[in-house]
């Protein structure tokens, strides 16, 4: 953050985008597994969350992709006890006022028009170059993968209750009514 700060105004806008690691792990696993050494070593992803001490080992080069990977992105800090992780994720909201949700993406770009105090009709989506929807992963993966990821779910849980409070200020009617102009 720093770095980016010593080339932005000071005024600047920062959002960024998380994901359930519920669902975000599947495509780490596939996207990454070149790159992790612990998912590599791995014969499948099932194998890899029944034992993944098995798999993974800490401070190997390009393993943090096998772990916490929003964490990461996010350059926050390995904390030393869980009730360090509340003050860390404050300190990230100071800095990203919206953290848009992809499973959320419509109600997102919604809230963010809004924060930006664009004009209605100013954002547009679109699919294009997305796979189809992968199905749902089982209960078990989910858990398996959120547990193995744990900071991450602390993440994306924080963000995500502070995504609807947000989208309760806007008014939860306004926001589907809008959404459904955008989709539309």
């Amino acid at each position: 953050l720093p770095q980016v700060q010593k080339v932005m105004p000071n005024d600047t806008f920062y959002f960024s985008i998380v994901r359930d690691p519920g669902t975000l792990g599947e495509s780490a696993f596939s996207y990454f597994r070149a790159a992790a050494p612990a998912f590599r070593a791995s014969p499948s992803l099932d194998a890899f969350l029944a034992s993944p001490s098995r798999f993974f080992r800490p401070g190997v080069r390009g393993n943090h992709y096998a772990r916490n990977l929003q964490w990461f992105d996010f350059g926050l800090p390995e904390p030393s006890a869980p009730a360090e992780i509340p003050a860390i994720l404050e300190r990230l909201e100071r800095v990203f006022p919206l953290v848009l949700l992809a499973e959320n993406f419509d109600e997102s770009l919604v809230l963010l028009r809004a924060e930006l105090c664009w004009p209605r009709g100013s954002v547009d989506s679109f699919a294009h170059n997305a796979r189809a929807a992968p199905p749902r992963p089982s209960r078990w993966r989910a858990r398996r993968l959120r547990a193995w990821n744990s900071l991450d779910w602390e993440l994306y849980s924080h963000l995500n209750r502070s995504f609807w409070r947000k989208a309760e200020r806007f008014g939860l009617a306004r926001l589907r009514d809008e959404v459904a102009r955008l989709r539309k």
